[in-house]
């Protein structure tokens, strides 16, 4: 989608009393911020970003493009109101560069999305069928729907979801004898992103979420529940199982203790179950089937050694457990034939998005008044 020239996005300046970098050549040397090969900006500090500990979208890319040695010249010029001195103390070399991305501040690309989303938003219209009120909502742009309709995993991360959804089928079948034969090729798969974990209870965007997994599971009775043979749970079992922290008000965590006991009894006996009567037999996957994942060490940057086989090392190991972990979830619930996702969520939007485009039908939007099955394109990315 963009093309990297470093003739326009780079260039040199030269400052009185400082001598240029000349490489052996005797030619100015200008070292590339943007690495094409990892799709990644130069100088950032690989060890800190990929650090489990560190959350992203709290880190400013200012401070941290340019940072390491060598690579100086990649830091943004400040704004025109800075002092001369300060101007002067960016590097000898110069970058346009505007940062896109996940991180505080990333830049363009997130501010000009939510601007599309808006515009979207403001779009929609309401219209009658089958005497109940439905809303409508607007197509994306032609460079969205594109998006969304060729969005693929890897290889290696979609043998692993397919893998994954076999050997849960088997373990469910030997668990329920009973059905082990109807359990072997499921024709109907449910996925649900009920959006619990404690960080959300008291979020700006729960509002418009039902939190309480109790009542979720009451609103999936019915249409989109009917003649489902497997529950897929897109959550951080971890993430709610945990004892509930000290910033969740008395009520949250009354609430986050009893998801806690209504997600573990529908992991025993699954979904609508109990002790007398087995459910809906539910699966997950996320975090266990992305620490199996191998990834390529570093991709070669030397085109002379692109035949060489990389080392293979664990998504642990790189720290991007959790994401390799949400795009298992995401890509495990496009091959769903239903979809539950929740209203306010930005992940279950982009799933709606994605499965849309892709003529996945079956998609419902969860919400505190109940389920509604979406017709024509999900609603804005936001919960504003």
């Amino acid at each position: 989608l963009v093309r990297y020239d470093t003739s326009v996005l780079e260039g040199r300046r030269r400052r009185s009393g400082t001598t240029d970098m000349m490489d052996n050549n005797n030619k100015s040397t200008t070292i590339a911020c943007f690495n094409t090969s990892s799709n990644l900006y130069s100088g950032l500090d690989s060890g800190l970003l990929r650090n489990p500990n560190t959350n992203i979208r709290r880190v400013n890319i200012w401070d941290e493009i340019g940072r390491l040695d060598g690579y100086a010249h990649c830091r943004r010029l400040p704004p025109s109101s800075v002092g001369q001195q300060e101007q002067e103390d960016v590097g000898d070399e110069f970058t346009y560069l505007l940062a896109h991305g996940g991180m505080k501040r990333g830049g363009r690309l997130w501010a000009d999305y939510n601007y599309m989303q808006r515009q979207r938003g403001k779009a929609k219209q309401n219209t009658t069928i089958d005497n109940r009120t439905i809303t409508i909502h607007p197509e994306h742009l032609p460079v969205e729907r594109t998006i969304n309709t060729i969005l693929r995993p890897s290889e290696a991360i979609r043998n692993a979801i397919q893998s994954a959804i076999q050997s849960s089928t088997t373990a469910i079948g030997v668990a329920h004898k009973d059905q082990q034969q109807q359990l072997r090729s499921p024709s109907k798969v449910l996925a649900l992103h009920p959006r619990i974990e404690h960080d959300m209870l008291h979020h700006r965007c729960g509002r418009f979420m039902e939190q309480n997994l109790t009542k979720i599971f009451d609103h999936l009775r019915g249409e989109c529940s009917h003649n489902v043979e497997l529950l897929f749970l897109a959550v951080n079992i971890e993430l709610v199982m945990t004892e509930p922290g000290s910033s969740l008000g008395s009520d949250l965590r009354e609430l986050a203790l009893e998801n806690a006991i209504v997600l573990n009894r529908t992991r025993t006996y699954g979904m609508f179950g109990n002790e007398s009567s087995v459910g809906i037999p539910m699966f997950e996957s996320g975090s266990r089937t992305a620490e199996n994942i191998l990834f390529p060490e570093e991709q070669p940057t030397d085109y002379s050694k692109a035949g060489t086989t990389p080392r293979l090392v664990s998504s642990k190991s790189l720290g991007i457990t959790d994401l390799v972990a949400s795009i298992v979830n995401f890509f495990t619930i496009i091959e769903a034939d239903r979809f539950v996702g929740v209203k306010g969520s930005s992940f279950s939007t982009d799933l709606f998005s994605v499965r849309y485009y892709m003529g996945k039908r079956g998609n419902y939007i969860l919400g505190p008044e109940g389920v509604e099955e979406l017709v024509g394109p999900p609603p804005s990315h936001s919960c504003n």
